[in-house]
């Protein structure tokens, strides 16, 4: 049996290193990019343009010629560049639904406390939730996504509590969960147990680390065949060491120069 591709749906930034630029390094020739949006850079970026696509043609056609090619797909979603695009996604889900094997939601709204995606894009966001079989918000999406404020202060399992009530059905993975003053975590819920593995805060923050995590756990789980805490455990180590490398080269931007360190085998 075929490997299966990974029909990603997510923003296009020309500068900086974040969503389809990450996935499409990491994954290489097993990514089928489609993005939502082009951008000139990350938002976090001064002089920032968004420029349409034509995303409907464009992701019908990627679904079409998948079906031709007899593909298998993972589909992986992520940064959203209109509200309307959610109807698009939900009808090629209905429509090919026997050829995706597993949806991937990255839920991509705020982090740090704050918002950065319009209010029609996160009011729609829990209709593709309740489609995956796994979704990755970091803590500030998961208040988002409750109903709660971005930067809300009560404790950190009132908000996961929350969303598992409201999202019974999806395994949820946490990408951002600080500890302590000195340690962040991921956390994999499933059923009544929670699978936690931290690691020391680094001192800088890199837009696109959240993608790499995601990458690199996709190539661990899926096509590595690491079982789902060990493909977890090492994506936290390597996308914690891509940070540790960028912040050692003084870089702006996250690096994934030392990609083929992490994964010896990476083609």
């Amino acid at each position: 049996m075929k490997a299966p591709h990974v029909l990603a749906i997510s923003s296009f930034a020309v500068h900086g290193t974040a969503s389809l630029k990450t996935f499409t390094t990491i994954l290489g020739e097993r990514i089928l990019p489609v993005p939502s949006l082009m951008l000139n850079g990350l938002t976090n970026m001064a002089l920032i343009k968004k420029l349409d696509v034509p995303f409907t043609e464009l992701l019908q056609s990627s679904f079409e010629l998948a079906v031709n090619r007899e593909l298998e797909l993972i589909l992986y979603i992520g940064y959203l560049g209109k509200a309307e695009q959610v109807d698009i996604i939900t009808e090629m889900i209905n429509t090919y639904r026997p050829i995706i094997k597993t949806i991937i939601v990255d839920p991509v709204c705020g982090d740090h406390g704050r918002t950065y995606v319009p209010a029609d894009v996160i009011a729609r966001w829990p209709e593709l939730i309740k489609l995956a079989d796994l979704v990755f918000p970091n803590l500030t999406e998961i208040k988002i996504l409750t109903g709660h404020e971005p930067n809300g202060t009560q404790a950190d399992a009132f908000y996961i509590e929350a969303f598992r009530k409201q999202y019974p059905n999806v395994q949820l993975v946490i990408t951002s969960v600080k500890t302590s003053d000195d340690k962040i975590s991921i956390q994999y819920y499933r059923d009544n147990e929670c699978y936690s593995y931290a690691h020391p805060v680094l001192p800088k923050n890199y837009g696109g680390t959240g993608d790499a995590f995601l990458a690199t756990f996709i190539l661990n789980h899926f096509y590595n065949t690491l079982s789902f805490d060990a493909a977890l455990k090492a994506a936290a180590d390597q996308t914690y060491e891509l940070i540790k490398n960028s912040i050692s080269s003084n870089s702006n931007d996250l690096t994934l120069s030392t990609i083929k360190i992490l994964f010896p085998n990476h083609e």
